[in-house]
């Protein structure tokens, strides 16, 4: 618990005599400046001995009172941070837990945003100073509580995060033989086979006054947060290329410098970006996504979104959406190899936009004109070469029938080109899109993402 030294206990009480003093004096006096002194003394009065915002948080967190020892793997490590109990819930260091257990980590600190990662044994996680969001494995979440940045360390919650992790935590306070001598806290970490983790295995914290839910923590719980986002841009992209290099004939190339600006404005607002998954989920109201939540979609699977967007992404650990054909289709520029598809599954997902629907009979499109048979056909086929659930139609074409067929092959949502949000309860076959165009300068795609009616 944050205390008042005695130094600024005399300090203020040096400040309430001198106060005290100066009112004698004052009225003693007759002072014409008597109101103006009196106000600014209780003022100051007032400052002193009213905790500040910052005052009253560390007040309603505290360091255990214990000497922590950490026992992994029949070795024990002694923490050198402490842990922190701040509304009933445990955090422990990020950077030097993790590393104990061998995770990869990592951070980044931008535009005012810190986020610090871990990679360890299959799981990834990412995390935000002042936001409960967090992703496992790509998938949005939401914490407990808001993990805090003290003295320069950044905590995690420490059951919860590990128990995602796959490990089962057991407290156990050690006695001391004399009043001098530091209880010891041991904390010990077994790991846990996945799908063996039961709401048991969750062992209060003896002495820490850890408020334990009884629900286990599992990566199945829904998110929470307060408040919700209540509507989500769905951005759609296609092909990129240096400025020097576009002479502006075609109307869905955009600039790689465009692209950098619109990405670090993303990052710069705080925005977050979230799978297709979780997309599905917020539509059908089975989960809460955080304001200033954005999907990032690439139609036609361009060579030059691996090329250009892909680095620029990765940066800031955006995820994005890939919709390439999977047939043999001939463009007048490359398209993404199988190879870059696998390099860069760290920032795209892969889903359909046909395997060889992506040319017009006469003025139709191909979706609308082939017969039923055909078109069942390419779209089982580009759905079962991409394992996915998505769909992209080709040039924004598509009727009832389409619908149902791809419903029928297996999909359980598709994308359009008309301009709007996505909101919870839309019809998940006519998502809407905002076209992102050379034309679309930075204020532009700042009211597409905020203010477009």
């Amino acid at each position: 618990m944050a205390l008042i030294t005695n130094h600024t206990r005399k300090r203020k009480e040096w400040v309430y005599l001198g106060t005290v003093k100066k009112l004698k004096l004052i009225f003693t006096k007759g002072n014409k400046m008597a109101f103006r002194n009196l106000t600014l003394h209780l003022l100051l009065l007032l400052f002193l001995l009213i905790p500040t915002r910052g005052q009253a948080q560390a007040q309603a967190q505290q360091d255990l009172p214990f000497s922590i020892i950490l026992h992994l793997d029949g070795k024990e490590h002694q923490l050198q941070n402490p842990l922190i109990l701040k509304d009933g819930v445990t955090f422990a260091p990020f950077r030097e837990l993790f590393t104990l257990l061998g995770a990869k980590i990592g951070y980044i600190s931008k535009y005012g945003r810190l986020l610090v990662w871990a990679e360890l044994e299959g799981h990834r996680f990412l995390l935000e100073r002042g936001t409960p969001a967090f992703y496992h494995n790509d998938v949005l979440l939401s914490l407990p509580e808001i993990p805090p940045l003290i003295e320069g360390t950044f905590y995690f919650p420490l059951r919860f995060l590990l128990d995602h992790a796959g490990y089962r935590l057991h407290w156990k306070t050690g006695s001391h033989e004399s009043n001098d001598e530091p209880v010891k806290a041991h904390i010990y970490l077994y790991r846990s086979f996945p799908g063996q983790m039961v709401e048991a295995e969750v062992i209060d914290s003896p002495g820490t006054g850890e408020k334990n839910t009884g629900t286990g923590a599992k990566a199945s719980l829904p998110a929470r947060f307060n408040p919700p986002a209540l509507r989500v841009p769905v951005l759609m992209y296609h092909h990129l290329l240096p400025g020097e290099e576009y002479d502006g004939s075609s109307g869905t190339i955009i600039s790689v410098e465009a692209f950098a600006e619109q990405m670090d404005y993303l990052f710069a607002a705080g925005y977050r970006t979230v799978t297709l998954e979780d997309l599905y989920l917020f539509i059908t109201g089975q989960k809460e996504l955080p304001p200033k939540t954005v999907v990032l979609t690439f139609d036609d699977g361009y060579a030059s979104n691996f090329q250009y967007a892909y680095p620029i992404m990765k940066q800031y650990h955006f995820r994005a959406v890939q919709f390439p054909l999977t047939g043999k289709v001939t463009f007048w520029v490359p398209r993404m190899t199988r190879e870059m598809m696998e390099k860069s599954a760290d920032v795209f997902e892969f889903h359909s936009h046909g395997h060889n629907l992506h040319y017009y009979i006469g003025d139709r499109q191909a979706l609308l004109v082939l017969s039923p048979e055909t078109v069942r056909e390419d779209l089982r086929r580009s759905r079962e070469l991409l394992d996915c659930f998505a769909f992209s139609y080709p040039f924004g074409a598509f009727n009832e029938e389409t619908i149902e067929m791809l419903k029928e092959t297996g999909y359980k949502m598709a994308f359009t080109i008309r301009p709007g949000y996505v909101y919870p309860g839309d019809d998940p076959f006519q998502l809407k899109r905002f076209g992102v165009y050379p034309e679309t300068k930075l204020e532009d795609f700042i009211w597409l993402l905020e203010n477009f009616k």
